[in-house]
């Protein structure tokens, strides 16, 4: 036999089992990712896929896209997300809160129907992932994409291939054919095992650790090198159908589960098929009591009418469908110890306690401060240093302790004593009988913290974003200012002399500094600090008088005359201006050129680029005020909301941002962190 029929012989041979190697692999990444029922070991698994390796790399052509080898390392690093539209848009829930509101959007549903027909309904856990579709033509993997607006998304299908329970081809289902396309739906989660081994991971390289499964979920999914993503343990739930070309008739969402099994896709466990909305009841109770059981974050239970044909029947209000509804669970608690009082003083001269806790995961987030807000509040919790709490973060944002465990105690703990004096310029502090605040009686141009506080406000509310409250204590520490006055002195030798300040970024600050000089003029006004003037009160002072010397010159009733000023807040202003070093202060702000004044045209307002679009802001920002950030946006047009509706076009959110995230991302809303905040300004 020649060499030649030998080599061809060897080929074959390795192409057949090539061959039987990708049906192995595959057949063992279904029974191991899907099934969670392996029928190999770890190591058989590992010699399996070696082979495949090793024939691959002695054989380049029988290398193909869909090699089980290709799920790693083989797709390139992309330089952005292509944007896909939905053929069918990915559309949000409604939510409600409590089983009375359960029982009212049932009661909605029943109205809609004109036969009374019972409902069935199926209850699944709302897995706290990211939304996204798979893609299927003739049974193989074409692309993944993103919810993005519901509308349009991105590709990141590449990514979507590094998942190992995403089949790159559907199984066979005896009796039915594979559909021509079909879309499916799911979310994208990291278990929560798996997400404390990824951050131990990330902290043993030195790397930033996520806060969160989600948002591991979600900065794995957005990587530009599929292999960052391949290394990241993430995991798919399927639980929609968004469309189906030629392939069997599904009647009803269980169908679809089952469906969605038989073709090799992972479904969320014990799912309950409810005969009444009594059982659906029971169902959302079992995923709130089992919540804390499961090895995946959950944030709420979907409860979907089972039949499509009343589906379609019931169809949708807005973007929301009628059929399916969202049950949001309460804010997280956990259970914690009190470690220790710290208080901060405000440049209001507030006194304000706030616990340092032991750490503690509530809802995905590490806890180790919580608000305290009062002296009246330590005392109706009975709470003392070195307690055992319950700590709950209050609309999944701000932690508060809630409780005290007193059959904790062990006689060690310490009652809590809020200071006699000011902790930062040792002047007494007097309590506000009306509000239980605590304030220092100095002076704030004479107390530490309160003159810190007061610059840092000031710099935040002119939209210095770079002078955030480290650097402007810095400055002050260093004796570089003594008032927020003096920032419009700084020298560029001044900030090159500090460790860790370069030139570009002493230039950048001093540029911001400059360019705060150019606010309108209500910006200014709630920037000073005048007790009891908010950004609205400031808007209306700035409209009433146009210049900040005719506001200097103005008497009580002049001022109280103004609709929602009234006697307090005009005598607060005629104080602050009587005040001989305010009058100072102010006075170097006019020396260093601030602009005190509204020029005739900026009454219209010309430029508006972002006129037409509503912004909530959540979380906390690092190098802004939540009155900056507003003023910020509302110079360029925008609205400022409180609450995300439908409406709502974005979401800014800061570190630690809770419910208002949650359901921003249920409705599709685009959400911007800092960096794409800052990047929307400069734009």
């Amino acid at each position: 036999m020649s060499d030649l029929t030998q080599k061809s012989l060897d080929y074959e041979a390795a192409a057949k089992r090539v061959q039987e190697l990708h049906h192995d692999i595959e057949l063992h990444n279904y029974r191991y990712h899907v099934l969670d029922d392996p029928l190999v070991s770890d190591a058989e698994y590992d010699a399996l896929f070696r082979e495949l390796r090793a024939l691959e790399a002695q054989y380049l052509e029988l290398v193909t896209t869909d090699s089980p080898t290709q799920r790693v390392g083989a797709s390139t690093a992309q330089t952005d997300f292509a944007k896909v539209r939905h053929p069918v848009p990915m559309l949000s829930l409604s939510n409600v809160l409590s089983m009375e509101e359960l029982v009212s959007w049932h009661t909605r549903a029943r109205k809609f129907m004109s036969s009374k027909v019972d409902f069935e309904y199926v209850v699944e856990p709302k897995i706290d992932g990211l939304a996204i579709a798979l893609t299927y033509e003739n049974g193989v993997l074409v692309r993944g994409a993103t919810r993005g607006d519901g509308e349009i998304g991105e590709d990141i299908t590449a990514n979507i291939k590094t998942i190992k329970s995403v089949p790159w081809k559907l199984r066979a289902v005896e009796g039915k054919p594979i559909p021509v396309r079909i879309e499916v739906r799911g979310e994208v989660y990291i278990g929560l095992k798996a997400f404390e081994q990824l951050n131990r991971e990330l902290g043993d390289k030195g790397e930033k650790l996520f806060a969160n499964p989600r948002n591991g979920a979600a900065g794995s999914l957005r990587q530009k090198d599929p292999n960052i993503t391949a290394s990241r343990p993430l995991n798919i739930f399927l639980y929609n159908l968004g469309y189906i070309d030629n392939g069997p008739a599904i009647a009803s969402q269980t169908e679809t589960l089952e469906y969605f099994k038989a073709l090799g896709f992972r479904v969320a466990p014990n799912i309950k098929l409810a005969y009444n909305l009594e059982e659906a009841e029971e169902a959302v109770k079992s995923w709130l009591t089992n919540r804390d059981s499961l090895d995946f974050e959950i944030d709420g239970a979907v409860i979907k009418i089972n039949d499509f044909k009343i589906q379609e029947l019931l169809g949708y209000v807005g973007r929301d469908p009628r059929w399916a509804t969202a049950y949001k669970f309460p804010a997280r608690e956990g259970t914690t110890v009190l470690k220790d009082v710290i208080i901060t003083v405000r440049r209001t001269g507030s006194i304000n306690p706030k616990a340092l806790l032991e750490p503690v995961q509530i809802g995905g987030i590490t806890v180790q401060n919580a608000s305290l807000f009062n002296e009246d509040e330590i005392r109706r919790l009975g709470l003392k240093i070195g307690d055992t709490v319950v700590v709950k973060r209050a609309g999944d944002v701000i932690p508060n302790i809630v409780k005290v465990i007193e059959d904790s105690r062990t006689g060690q703990e310490r009652d809590i004593e809020l200071p006699k004096i000011c902790p930062s310029c040792g002047f007494p502090t007097r309590r506000d009988p009306e509000f239980a605040v605590l304030y220092c009686t100095n002076n704030m141009f004479d107390c530490p913290d309160r003159i810190r506080d007061w610059i840092n406000h000031y710099a935040q509310t002119l939209g210095m974003e770079g002078l955030g409250e480290k650097i402007t204590n810095r400055f002050y520490n260093e004796g570089f200012i003594h008032d927020f006055g003096d920032l419009y002195s700084l020298k560029k030798e001044q900030l090159l002399s500090l460790e860790r300040f370069g030139e570009k970024l002493a230039d950048k600050l001093l540029a911001q500094i400059e360019a705060s000089k150019d606010r309108p003029l209500s910006q200014l006004l709630a920037a000073l600090g005048i007790e009891g003037i908010g950004w609205k009160a400031a808007e209306m002072l700035a409209r009433h008088f146009k210049s900040l010397d005719k506001l200097r010159a103005a008497d009580i009733e002049t001022i109280a005359e103004i609709k929602g000023m009234g006697k307090i807040a005009a005598l607060s202003i005629v104080e602050f201006f009587a005040d001989a070093r305010n009058e100072a202060l102010v006075q170097k702000l006019i020396d260093a050129g601030v602009r005190t004044e509204d020029a005739a045209e900026e009454a219209d307002n010309s430029r508006k680029p972002l006129s037409g679009l509503t912004f909530v802001i959540t979380g906390t920002l690092q190098n802004y005020t939540r009155q900056s950030a507003e003023e910020l946006l509302k110079r360029r047009g925008a609205t400022v909301g409180s609450s995300i509706s439908k409406n709502t076009s974005y979401l800014i959110a800061g570190e630690v941002a809770g419910s208002k995230l949650t359901k921003a991302q249920t409705l599709g809303i685009k959400i911007l962190d800092e960096v794409g905040f800052t990047a929307l300004l400069s734009d």
